[in-house]
This record gives C-alpha cells, sequence and structure tokens, in this order.
C-alpha cells in the first residue's frame, strides 16, 4: 500500500475527528449556557419553600446522557477495533506513555474523590443538595455531595486536558 495514501487517510481522520471535537465543544457550551442563563435565577434562593428546576434542566440531562453513551460506544468500538487489528504494535514498541496515562487517569479520579469526601464531610451542616423527603440519611447526603465534587473537579481536569492536547498538538 502506498505510504501517500496511508497518510492522507489518517489527516482525514484527524480533521474529522477535531472537527468533530469542536463540534462536542460547542454544543457543550450552548447547552451549558442555557442551563445557567434561561429561567435558572436561582429558583431555591428566591422561594425556598417551593422547589424549582431551572427550565433546562432536562436539556442539559439529555445532552449528558447522549455524551454517556457516545463515549460508552466509542470506547467499545475502540476495544473491538484493537482486538481485531492486533493491536498495531511490534513486540520492541514501548507502551509505557499508555501505562502512565492509565495510572494518572485513576490518580487523578481517587484524589477528587478523596477530596469530595473532605469536603463533604467538612460540609455536614451546610449540604450541597436540599433534601426533599427528609427520607435520606446524612451518609447519603454527604456521598451525593462527594460524587457532585467529584464530577467537578475531573470535569475541569478534562477540560484543562483537553485544552492543552489541543494547544500542544500541531501537526
Amino acid at each position: 500500500m502506498d505510504n501517500t495514501l496511508v497518510i492522507s487517510a489518517q489527516d482525514k481522520v484527524e480533521k474529522i475527528s477535531k472537527i468533530t471535537l469542536w463540534v462536542l465543544i460547542g454544543i457543550s457550551l450552548v447547552v451549558l449556557a442555557l442551563f445557567l442563563l434561561v429561567g435558572y435565577n436561582t429558583p431555591y434562593e428566591e422561594n425556598p419553600t417551593k422547589m424549582v428546576d431551572p427550565q433546562m434542566t432536562d436539556l442539559l440531562i439529555i445532552w449528558t446522557y447522549i455524551l454517556i453513551i457516545a463515549t460508552a460506544v466509542a470506547a467499545i468500538g475502540a476495544v473491538i477495533y484493537g482486538f481485531v487489528s492486533g493491536g498495531n504494535k511490534s513486540k520492541n514498541e514501548d507502551v509505557g506513555l499508555a501505562s502512565k496515562a492509565g495510572l494518572i487517569a485513576w490518580g487523578t479520579f481517587i484524589v477528587s474523590v478523596v477530596i469530595g469526601l473532605i469536603v463533604g464531610f467538612a460540609n455536614k451542616d451546610e449540604l450541597l443538595i436540599y433534601n426533599t423527603n427528609d427520607k435520606a440519611t446524612p451518609s447519603e447526603i454527604i456521598m451525593t455531595d462527594t460524587s457532585m465534587i467529584s464530577i467537578l473537579i475531573l470535569t475541569i481536569v478534562t477540560i484543562i486536558a483537553t485544552v492543552f492536547s489541543m494547544v500542544t498538538n500541531k501537526k
């Protein structure tokens, strides 16, 4: 097979991948802006006796589900492609970077959960979520706060890593 044909195919895949990433980031920013700007108006602080959801909560949740499903499909597809293609790596090739990336990812996850637990336990009196059913135990509410804080930390780290990767990887 001609190397120029392989390079042009790789360039096309890379170009499509970058366009897809930028489109998804753009849609995510629009959905987040709609959530925060349309009908948000701090509903709990205006009327503490009546819990009101922001108007675009459903849109945000649906978009999150779409992203989760797309990520799961892409991950499963990548695993299947890796098995089918045999990995495309010679036995002499170093896979240290892949293992380091996995360690960094798991390390970041564990650190975010620990920080979430520390903040969750520190804020026992001022919980981040509003308990509407009075059936949730304090430990359940602390775990919910821990998850929310962990998600925020992981989202920020993901955004930083994505921007850093896009800025430093110029061809």
